[in-house]
């Protein structure tokens, strides 16, 4: 690989985003404050609320992003499974088993306690409300679990390929020179070694970057066999300290809302930026409105009449009166109106709302006293309006994030046997969204079944052949696959088979053991009615 091109694409990739970097720093004032370093670097414990009077849009970014992690990624819920483009496999019920059983590995090891994906996951699409784009980096702990980390846009900076999809991301931070020593032995350039003993926790900024390669060959073992590659360096020293790769691309970048020719999205956060500033420049003019009245300026006369004046309860103030019993000192009253602005902030208040799409969320959590009904129909109706935003975050959040865990869990060896069906079908799978957003979106299906079912019912039981109509074990499990119900509750089409063979078989030994005290004495009777000469064989 060509060190000295790639050094040259991260500067240009830095470089480039300085317009952006403006804007994001604007908006990481007023709504994410202790993430606005995009133009400068302040101190590690600095005070960051300088320009934040009103904290609705950070309180709004947060709102949209627990609604949309209990809409798309409830942590309770198996909001994904797999599943193939081969219907007739799909059939197969020892493939679909393997299929829930690896969706449970997944979820088993993205929910274990070391890999923090909630907690990670929460950040990154903390920033995707509010910078309109947020990255994860999946990787595993050697020997114990998957491992996700959120990366920080202001120190991340990446590039799109031919086919408009992320495929490049260089990110850069500070360490101390011991650490650098620790994580690369002895790949410190001299000078840098050098101060490393007289100054060991002097920081420099170290730099990462994940590409493609383009002297990929899948036939070699070794970084040159992983089709993506990733280097670490120095920049300010132009030294590389380690070279490797990863056999998946290990990101997942999620942007809100992108425009043409234009790497990184846009937010609600960016949407609203003017009703942002303008709320908290009223917001500030309005606190010292308020305090004004409150505790307004005093106006006194320059006769010089008073005393020592103080405004503590309680206190004489001698000369406070005039002649004529008027008080000598009066508050100053400006004439404005708090209430006003007041007024007018509520209405910025429910635009920045909008933008963030509260009102989308909040419309079930005040109607509790919706029947069944008419909550499913609203959940569709705010599906219908959600669906471009979970489009985009599973199509460049989750999915790459589950082909990146899948990879790193079959090489660990944690996935069960795969059946023979699926490796004649050389492993091909999809991933199926099954949140509660997308349930939203099938539950006309599942409504359309029963109110047709329901509606059927009176007619059948005057012809019970109009059932004939409807493959009722079709409907179950069309109906179970709508909901959720897991596959291994269910049993195979195989084995309901047998038992239908089973019960028609048993069925029919109980018709004829019914029969047989009615044939036997229809004998007895023959025999009878032979014996008295009343009947003559062949007769």
């Amino acid at each position: 690989m060509d060190f000295e091109a790639l050094n040259r694409r991260f500067e240009k990739a830095r470089n480039s985003r300085g317009t952006w970097d403006d804007t994001f720093q604007q908006i990481a004032e007023r709504v994410l404050p202790q993430m606005a370093d995009f133009v400068s670097q302040r101190e590690k414990g600095a005070r960051r609320t300088e320009k934040m009077y009103d904290a609705t849009a950070a309180l709004a970014a947060q709102r949209a992003t627990a609604a949309v992690a209990s809409f798309f990624w409830p942590s309770n819920q198996r909001y994904q499974k797999l599943t193939t483009d081969d219907q007739a496999l799909n059939k197969v019920h020892r493939v679909k088993a393997y299929l829930e059983a690896v969706t449970d590995t997944l979820f088993a090891s993205r929910y274990s306690p070391r890999a923090a994906f909630e907690a990670q996951m929460g950040e990154a699409s903390l920033q995707f409300f509010v910078f309109g784009t947020g990255l994860m980096f999946v990787d595993e702990q050697m020997g114990q679990s998957l491992r996700y980390k959120a990366l920080n846009l202001a120190q991340t900076y990446v590039c799109e390929g031919a086919n408009g999809h992320v495929d490049t991301v260089f990110r850069c931070w500070k360490w101390s020179l011991r650490q650098i020593e620790q994580k690369w032995p002895g790949k410190l350039p001299s000078d840098l070694r050098a101060k490393l003993e007289k100054n060991p926790d002097e920081e420099i900024e170290v730099a990462h970057a994940v590409l493609p390669r383009d002297d990929y060959d899948p036939g070699k073992l070794g970084p040159l066999g992983m089709p993506w590659a990733s280097v670490y360096w120095i920049p300010s020293k132009k030294a590389k300290l380690d070279e490797g790769g990863f056999r998946s691309w290990p990101f997942g970048v999620m942007r809100y809302m992108t425009s043409p020719g234009e790497v990184y999205g846009r937010s609600p956060a960016w949407l609203a930026l003017s009703d942002i500033r303008v709320l908290n420049t009223m917001k500030r003019t309005t606190l010292a409105a308020a305090q004004k009245v409150a505790d307004p300026p005093l106006l006194a006369s320059e006769d010089g009449i008073l005393g020592a004046f103080s405004q503590a309860p309680g206190y004489l103030n001698f000369g406070g009166l005039g002649a004529n019993g008027e008080p000598m000192v009066k508050p100053l009253q400006t004439g404005g109106d708090v209430r006003l602005s007041i007024e007018m902030m509520d209405k910025e208040r429910e635009i920045i709302g909008s933008a963030f799409m509260l009102d989308v969320f909040r419309a079930l959590v005040e109607n509790p006293q919706m029947t069944a009904t008419q909550a499913l129909e609203l959940m569709q109706e705010r599906a219908t309006i959600m669906s471009p935003i979970g489009g985009r975050l599973e199509s460049e959040g989750l999915g790459p994030i589950t082909e990146r865990e899948l990879d790193l869990l079959q090489r660990a060896g944690q996935l069960p046997e795969m059946p023979p069906e699926l490796i004649e079908a050389q492993g091909e799978y999809k991933i199926e969204y099954t949140s509660p957003m997308r349930k939203a979106m099938r539950a006309s299906e599942a409504i359309a079944i029963s109110r047709t079912l329901e509606a059927i019912m009176p007619v059948a039981q005057v012809d019970p052949g109009v059932l004939d109509v409807f493959d009722m074990e079709a409907t179950a499990r069309e109906l179970a696959d709508i909901n959720g119900y897991p596959i291994k509750g269910l049993r195979s089409p195989e084995t309901v088979a047998a038992m239908k063979e089973d019960r028609a078989s048993k069925e029919q030994a109980a018709a004829l053991l019914e029969a047989a005290p009615a044939v036997s004495s229809t004998a007895a009777n023959l025999a009878k009615m032979q014996a008295a000469g009343g009947l003559q064989p062949g007769a």
